[in-house]
């Protein structure tokens, strides 16, 4: 069976987006409050690490070069927690 980076990396990048930014408004679910923007940002970069994986193994389509765009996502996330806490 061959793996599909691309497609993991999509669907982490997503979980991973939606955990990290659910304890700010408008989503504000405070389940695990700031663990769960820790872990939400884990689950990013872990997605980013399979994207990265789909580019050097030359998987066929487009789906790895949408998640490799989403490295700005990340660095709007770091600019989005400086502004709100001020520092990192």
């Amino acid at each position: 069976m061959e793996r599909k980076f691309s497609k993991i990396s999509i669907i982490l990048i997503i979980v991973g987006i939606f955990g990290a930014y659910m304890a700010f408004p408008p989503i504000n679910i405070d389940i695990f409050g700031w663990w769960g923007i820790c872990i939400g940002f884990g689950i990013y970069l872990t997605g980013i690490v399979l994207g990265i994986c789909a580019f050097f193994k030359k998987e066929k389509g487009l789906m790895k070069y949408i998640s490799l765009l989403s490295v700005s996502l990340g660095a709007l996330f770091i600019v989005f927690l400086y502004a709100i806490v001020g520092k990192i």
